[in-house]
């Protein structure tokens, strides 16, 4: 396991010679409970996990879109996310990459864990002191938490963006990722206009190309690597690594798309003076809202407000050591790698 200073992202993609070559540095936050099935199923690496359930990507960067092969959008494969989920259910894989797009819901929030729709049994006893700690950390993991360590400025390494394209909830999903100028390009549009909405999440049309997971193999040898220990259910992705790779805003909004607001809280005051937090001594509170409506944030950012208040007259100070995404205004106190690191790094791959 590497040593990595605080400041560190926890994933670091550099494009290599050419557009296509990824060297991926990545430590990933684990402890006993959080992950156990993954474990179980003797998934080795870290990167695993955020791929497989994630992403979408988006960029906001004006019409007409282009075909890769020069053509024009109308002669592309068109679906939705339900619709091409269910295709590739049944479906051969392909012979190479096919450039299509696809509708659906994104955000761009990352899932920490198994969903409940996957696990096998419980995790390890959840770790806390008190009922209430070991409450609010055992739905943490039960309910599989999403987090946002991308979209905002300053965030890491710009040459990749992070997201999930669902429908209804992030379960629903497939994978995007976008690397080098495509991604440096939708950081900035995507933030910009998810602040002018309010919202977390926006009804968008990608194009690019899906990938099975041999098709990486030529495209992309170092994401091919990872893309091997991807579970069964994940053998595809949405991958934009071009300029004529796009996502576009279709102004319409989804009836929802659900996921977990969060906040990782430390009790200073129960802990030992001048001590590192610990998670003996975090308190992890959440509330389930509909990223795409503004009414919906605000009510279940409130709630979360007063479970903070509550904890804070029972057992005093509490200091914000990380959150879910930009929508909780709150500055963290930990950067991504030491909030990693706080849960335990289970390994590095290069």
């Amino acid at each position: 396991m590497g040593n990595s200073d605080s400041s560190r992202s926890p994933w670091k993609i550099s494009l290599g010679a050419g557009l296509h070559g990824v060297v991926v540095d990545v430590e990933f936050p684990y402890h006993p409970g959080l992950l156990a099935e993954i474990l179980k199923a003797e998934i080795a690496d870290p990167l695993t996990l955020l791929l497989q359930k994630v992403l979408h990507i988006s960029e906001f960067i004006g019409d007409p879109l282009a075909d890769p092969s020069g053509g024009s959008t109308r002669s592309l494969p068109q679906f939705s996310v339900r619709q091409l989920r269910q295709r590739l259910a049944t479906a051969r894989v392909p012979r190479r990459p096919i450039p299509m797009q696809v509708r659906g819901e994104f955000c761009t929030s990352v899932l920490l864990s198994y969903g409940w729709w996957e696990r096998s049994g419980p995790g390890h006893t959840p770790v806390g002191r008190n009922d209430i700690q070991r409450w609010t950390y055992a739905g943490f993991e039960e309910w599989a938490p999403s987090w946002d360590f991308t979209s905002e400025a300053g965030s890491g390494d710009e040459s990749f963006f992070l997201g999930q394209l669902g429908q209804g909830d992030e379960a629903n999903s497939i994978l995007v990722v976008v690397l080098g100028q495509r991604a440096r390009a939708i950081r900035p549009g995507i933030r910009d206009l998810m602040r002018e909405r309010k919202v977390a999440a926006l009804s968008v049309q990608v194009t690019g190309l899906l990938c099975h997971r041999n098709h990486l193999r030529k495209r992309n040898p170092e994401l091919a690597a990872i893309a091997e220990r991807w579970p069964y259910d994940f053998n595809y992705c949405l991958l934009l690594d071009s300029d004529h790779h796009h996502i576009a805003d279709v102004r319409e909004v989804p009836d929802f798309y659900s996921a977990y607001l969060w906040k990782c809280l430390w009790a200073r005051e129960q802990a030992a003076t001048d001590a590192l937090p610990t998670l003996n001594d975090c308190y992890l509170i959440w509330e389930h809202t509909d990223l795409t409506k503004p009414d919906a944030i605000r009510y279940n950012l409130d709630s979360l407000q007063h479970k903070e208040q509550f904890l804070r007259g029972e057992f005093g100070e509490m200091e914000l050591l990380q959150k879910s995404s930009p929508l909780i205004p709150e500055q963290p106190s930990l950067t991504a790698g030491s909030f990693q690191r706080l849960f335990g790094a289970i390994g590095r791959m290069q």
